[in-house]
């Protein structure tokens, strides 16, 4: 029943946000950008632009804004989007219907999805989701298939024993937990480090259960990626210096993002104080950017037994309709070319 409302959500309706671009429509990889948030997490693509590195791979690109990931996967599988850093739930509810797309590069490192609670609540564990109403950032959002999956797990019904909806923003989130409209969200990092610069301090609960689960990733149709293989090398190549640089020199990285994406930069503000009031939001990513996982060593390489844990978790908990291969939806053919650059050189200021 929830893997066959999960299809259903996805193969609704999608709102996308073009930000404009500066060549041939007909050349430009059209990118998916699974989140309407704006942050300091662009930063790679901050300094690969500073920086030249996308042109000097003859790489231009158009961004689109959604909703979520399950947006994001329905677009590119239309043929709307050649690439989308997306999460790997809806790309598994895909495959089983014949949707061939994979993940060639993995952008974050670890799970950055959870579950988290006010401060001083009295929430102990996922058995106490029974009764609750849960926050998410859209009925889109991954929130959504982890707060399911974790409430299945804890033995509830994740339809009946529980309500989900939607409290949008940070700042409106931090407003209905506030009035206790709200006790639990099922969000991301960098949305709660957002929502306690709103005022509300937050409890992450212990996530060690799915902390090593892939999260968002680059990915593409199969056939596109025979089509544009050199466009998308090239792209994941600057994608991937810019994120070294970035971990290297975050603060240098944060300012670039303000002169690329001039509305991240918080009004009112000083340059280098407005660097270090976004710093908490850049070490989120950062966080999930390190090359600290010995299965996984060169930028964007795929640990294809993570995908498969984590298929195999949604599928027994219900939120999967069938067992998916993750050898089918990923691959790491791109990773050498992708990793062919000097990486001391780019930590170099």
């Amino acid at each position: 029943m929830i893997a066959r409302v999960f299809s259903a959500v996805l193969a609704a309706g999608l709102l996308a946000l073009g930000m404009p671009g500066s060549a041939h429509a007909q050349e430009k990889l059209r990118v998916g950008w699974c989140s309407k948030t704006y942050n300091v997490s662009l930063a790679p693509f901050a300094v690969a632009i500073k920086k030249g590195w996308f042109k000097a791979g003859n790489v231009d690109f158009e961004m689109f804004t959604f909703a979520g990931s399950t947006d994001c996967m329905r677009t590119l599988a239309t043929g709307d989007l050649t690439i989308a850093m997306l999460s790997p739930e809806p790309l598994g509810i895909v495959s089983l219907q014949g949707v061939k797309a994979k993940v060639f590069f993995e952008a974050y490192r670890r799970n950055i999805f959870g579950l988290a609670v006010a401060a001083d609540s009295d929430f102990k564990s996922y058995n106490d989701l029974k009764g609750q109403t849960v926050g998410v950032l859209s009925m889109g959002s991954v929130g959504v298939v982890i707060a399911r999956s974790v409430a299945a797990a804890a033995g509830l019904n994740p339809t009946t024993d529980m309500r989900i909806v939607v409290t949008g923003e940070p700042a409106q989130t931090a407003t209905l937990m506030r009035r206790g409209e709200v006790k639990v969200l099922s969000q991301f990092d960098t949305y709660y480090t957002l929502v306690e610069r709103a005022g509300v301090k937050l409890r992450r609960l212990d996530d060690s259960a799915i902390a090593r689960f892939p999260s968002n990733s680059w990915v593409a149709m199969d056939d596109v990626l025979q089509k544009r293989r050199a466009d998308i090398v090239n792209f994941s190549k600057a994608y991937a210096m810019g994120t070294a640089y970035a971990i290297a020199h975050p603060r240098e990285a944060i300012k670039m993002v303000y002169e690329v994406y001039p509305q991240t930069k918080p009004s009112n503000m000083e340059l280098e104080d407005a660097v270090t009031y976004d710093m908490p939001i850049l070490q989120d990513r950062i966080n999930t950017w390190h090359l600290d996982n010995p299965a996984t060593d060169k930028w964007g390489s795929v640990d294809v037994a993570a995908f498969q844990t984590y298929m195999d978790w949604l599928h027994q908990w219900g939120l999967l309709p069938g067992k998916v291969d993750a050898a089918s939806i990923t691959t790491n053919a791109l990773i050498d070319d992708i990793n062919a650059f000097d990486r001391k050189a780019i930590e170099t200021p």
